[in-house]
């Protein structure tokens, strides 16, 4: 495979270096490339968040976690840790650094005197995008599909260096494409278009692009059309799935429907089944949380919020008492710093404060999501 490629577009002179991200040859080339070429622009293709953590390594470890929590950006801290643990592995296997070519490319483009431009869309808008296109039996069953696709990954250098340079490097998404189009779409295809574009909008006249070799065929291919890219249209979250906002809905809905009827049969019964029910969802979710080992007042606080999680959409039990539990033990700077290896063991996810305040989030909204099933069943048994 070509890994270094030429386009011309007008008066514009664009190299794409195709690199695999944990290939110490792939920094190699990228300095040789981009010190031969001496361009005036030098495009990564990392966002401003990866740039921000290329600056300032230990950036979560200066995070106040509950603001974290409240900014919606836990699940997006989790899947960095899982990205960092993964490629780390990889290299581990490759002998090399884990995004050398990037940190190559940096540190050339400063020696050339060159502007760095970033031209990667936003991972969090990349992440919601495909969040939001797939439907929730897909969400369910992703987890496993990653699993089978990366099962084995280890098994020899051989392979690993066949995995290096397969013609798309990225082959967990060519494998998954069938079953996961919407992933594949965001992933590589809406990417692919809005890196043509952030390139094609450099004004400069040499310009080097450092990218991984998933991308270089699509990147090329776009800037070759000359065909202008609605970056705006591909930085807008689509609305959500219908399915997925009458789950949001229908769920409360039942719940206060049975309700009102209850006490269409009589007071008693009416305060009863408030009873059964917040027993069984507020029971089972704090139940979930002590199985994270959560302060006592955590466990209380999922008892309370679930029920009215369940009431109120805006409300959610697994926020409560992640900020609760991050408010009683908050996280250490070790924590931060450990947890990509930390999270390879239960024993170590426990005594992550960080990692358990996850684990609190995932497991209260868990037990709540369970007890609304069971004590919805329980209402309306008692009701026939």
């Amino acid at each position: 495979m070509e890994l270094v490629r030429r386009v011309f577009i007008k008066d514009k002179e664009i190299i794409l270096v195709g690199t695999a991200h944990i290939s110490s040859e792939s920094a190699e080339l990228v300095k040789n490339i981009i010190e031969e070429e001496n361009p005036d622009v030098v495009c990564l293709e990392w966002d401003q968040s990866r740039y921000d953590k290329y600056l300032n390594p230990d950036e979560w470890s200066d995070t106040d976690i509950v603001q974290v929590i409240k900014q919606k950006r836990l699940t997006v801290l989790i899947s960095s840790v899982i990205y960092k643990l993964i490629q780390k592995h990889l290299a581990k296997i490759n002998d090399s650094v884990a995004g050398a070519e990037f940190f190559e490319a940096v540190s050339s483009a400063k020696k050339v005197g060159a502007k760095i431009a970033l031209v990667d869309r936003d991972s969090q808008v990349t992440f919601k995008r495909f969040w939001r296109l797939i439907p929730l039996r897909k969400k369910a069953l992703l987890p496993y599909a990653f699993g089978s696709v990366l099962e084995g990954a280890e098994e020899s250098e051989e392979e690993m260096l066949k995995l290096l340079n397969s013609e798309n490097f990225e082959p967990i998404f060519e494998q998954l494409q069938e079953a996961y189009p919407e992933l594949w779409k965001v992933l590589l295809v809406e990417r692919d278009q809005y890196l043509a574009q952030k390139i094609s909008d450099q004004e400069a006249g040499k310009i080097v692009v450092v990218i991984g070799q998933a991308h270089l065929r699509g990147v090329e291919k776009n800037l070759k059309s000359n065909k202008q890219i609605n970056i705006k249209e591909l930085e807008t979250l689509p609305p959500k799935l219908w399915s997925t906002k009458v789950l949001e809905s229908i769920i409360p809905l039942i719940i206060i429907g049975l309700l009102i009827y209850s006490f269409f049969l009589g007071i008693d019964v009416g305060k009863d089944q408030i009873m059964r029910w917040g027993i069984w969802n507020g029971g089972l979710s704090a139940l979930f949380t002590l199985l994270a080992l959560a302060h006592p007042l955590t466990i209380v606080t999922s008892l309370v919020f679930a029920p009215l999680a369940t009431l109120l959409p805006m409300v959610s039990v697994g926020v409560f008492s992640a900020i609760v539990e991050a408010t009683l033990r908050k996280p250490k700077v070790r924590d931060f710093q450990t947890m990509d290896e930390d999270i390879k063991s239960l024993k170590k996810i426990y005594k992550n404060r960080v990692l358990r305040v996850f684990l609190v989030f995932v497991l209260a909204s868990l037990g709540g999501m369970i007890g609304n099933f069971v004590g919805g069943l329980e209402m309306f048994r008692h009701l026939i």
